[in-house]
């Protein structure tokens, strides 16, 4: 689960989350040699199943497949190699071409390659020998469970930062000694003031909060990493059969939605991950993820690619792909993606960059703001840019943190803010789930089947999981009704929400277990 920081606030991924590097850089391939590439045969016996030939001059032989052509029969694609031959994956001609190596694939013997069938477009293979030899290199499709993995993220050491707001008509004159100032968000009047000290940044917080000028001050804190598809027999969220000794039925009723809104008209709907990024590459993301929409506020990068994996896991859980025969199945299959990246590879940002991340969100029309994010500790400059989001009829929902306190986390505490807490396959309260006054809904949050940033299936645990399932029947219901503002999506999804617990609302399951059938219904 994620590490806390003692005495300040510190937001994070809300669920136990793994660390990628899916890519590594070496030699290129020659377009030349790319240009010879065979490939791989749908094989119709498994023992016939074998790639052969002989290696070139350069001791090089490229193959090549589409993970369309294959995916109906499996996940993964195993390739044996031996002592005599090295095997090398790229997950496109692009990075062939970069030389961006796909490094993620598991070997499980000494010798062979594991490698998922969840990226669109064309793949290929490089096999390395002595030049003249032949080579034989089996070949098979095989089916795999989502993997159990997590990690915790390591918080990089900053400059300490104050974020100070300017009341409206004032000029702030003084900076106190700052090696660096800038604007955060001039709409909102907060600059980001840098110092070499955290004494020189106490000392300047003091004497601002002296200042009839500014309307608060506050230390820039960090924020850490709190078809029938493939696996969606693993997703019990959307149809508990009672499968793995769940309890049947303890599902958000998404089969029943399914049936209730067939051949009504849907339109896109924006829905802004504010989190690690998101990888584009998937054929269950095909035509859903708006990069130029995006930003990646933590390298000052217009395209917000996901290196840690919790994104993509979210983002998954929203909107991928169904009925495709690729990995899973997310719940409105409308939405529109907007990969907003406040968080860095190891999990870790700050609040300026979550006040960053919710102005841009704002700025690009989403309807919907997801945060699988949080802390303990409130922030005014979070609160100042959830209001402005907030006027803009914008839905902003939030994971309640996962200490098992009776304490929700901020900002899912926030007035603004529609908090969500996790349950299990039994339809009761998750052991780590925050509870409290404020929480709003539950929704499914344990053992959620998603994508990581390489391609690869993940179960993972945490309201940071239960928040896109309501994120998910949100936007769905915008896509059902466009003209719907936030505040009656918002009571909908309260009302229709199954009551556990003690009977009505309780700081345990707040208004019930989401219930997308039910939500659906309701909308006038």
């Amino acid at each position: 689960m994620r590490t806390w920081i003692a005495g300040s606030l510190a937001l994070g991924l809300i669920c136990s989350t793994v660390q990628v590097n899916a890519f590594e850089k070496q030699e290129t391939i020659r377009p030349a040699t790319l240009m010879k590439a065979k490939e791989v045969p749908a094989f119709s016996k498994q023992a016939d199943s074998a790639l052969t030939g002989r290696f070139d001059s350069d001791g090089l032989a490229v193959w090549y497949f589409d993970a369309k052509d294959f995916v109906a029969k499996g996940t993964h694609f195993e390739f044996e190699l031996d002592y005599n031959t090295y095997g090398t994956m790229f997950a496109s001609k692009a990075d062939a071409e970069a030389g961006r190596v796909y490094n993620r694939y598991y070997q499980i013997t000494d010798d062979t390659l594991y490698f998922p069938l969840s990226w669109s477009g064309r793949q290929y293979l490089v096999l390395e020998g002595y030049p003249g030899d032949r080579y034989s290199v089996p070949a098979y499709v095989s089916r795999y469970e989502p993997i159990e993995e997590s990690m915790t993220a390591a918080v990089k050491a900053v400059k300490p930062a104050l974020l100070v707001q300017t009341r409206p008509g004032a000029m702030r004159a003084q900076s106190f000694g700052a090696s660096k100032v800038e604007s955060l968000a001039s709409e909102l009047r907060i600059e980001r003031l840098v110092y070499d000290s955290y004494a020189d940044a106490e000392a300047a917080k003091k004497k601002f909060e002296r200042s009839n000028s500014v309307a608060f001050a506050e230390f820039d804190a960090p924020i850490q990493a709190f078809g029938v598809d493939a696996y969606q027999k693993h997703q019990w969220s959307l149809q508990n059969t009672g499968q793995k000794k769940g309890l049947k039925g303890a599902d958000i009723g998404f089969v029943a939605m399914q049936k209730r809104i067939k051949g009504k008209k849907l339109s896109a709907t924006k829905v802004a991950v504010l989190d690690s990024g998101i990888n584009p590459s998937y054929a269950d993301f095909a035509g859903k993820v708006r990069m130029d929409l995006g930003y990646d506020f933590i390298n000052g990068d217009k395209t917000a690619w996901d290196d840690n994996g919790h994104g993509s896991h979210v983002a998954g859980v929203i909107a991928a792909g169904g009925n495709n025969t690729y990995g899973m199945t997310g719940i409105n299959p409308m939405t529109t993606l907007i990969p907003i990246k406040v968080l860095d590879e190891s999990g870790a940002g700050s609040v300026s960059g979550l006040v960053k991340g919710i102005q841009h969100a704002t700025k690009q029309g989403a309807r919907i703001i997801n945060m699988s994010l949080g802390g303990s500790s409130s922030s005014k400059s979070i609160e100042s840019a959830l209001a402005a989001a907030v006027k803009k009829n914008i839905i902003i929902v939030a994971a309640s943190g996962n200490e098992g306190r009776g304490t929700v986390a901020y900002p899912a505490r926030s007035k603004y803010v529609l908090s969500v807490g996790a349950t299990g396959r039994k339809d009761t309260k998750a052991s780590f789930s925050n509870y409290g006054t404020g929480l709003d809904l539950v929704a499914p949050g344990v053992s959620i089947p998603s994508y990581l940033a390489d391609g690869e299936l993940l179960y993972g645990s945490g309201t940071s999981m239960a928040t896109p399932h309501v994120a998910g029947v949100a936007s769905l219901m915008i896509s059902l009704k466009p003209s719907l503002k936030a505040s009656s999506v918002e009571s909908i999804l309260k009302k229709s929400a199954k009551d556990l617990g003690k009977k009505g609302y309780d700081t345990s399951y707040g208004a019930g277990r989401l219930n997308a059938d039910n939500a659906v219904k309701l909308i006038p």
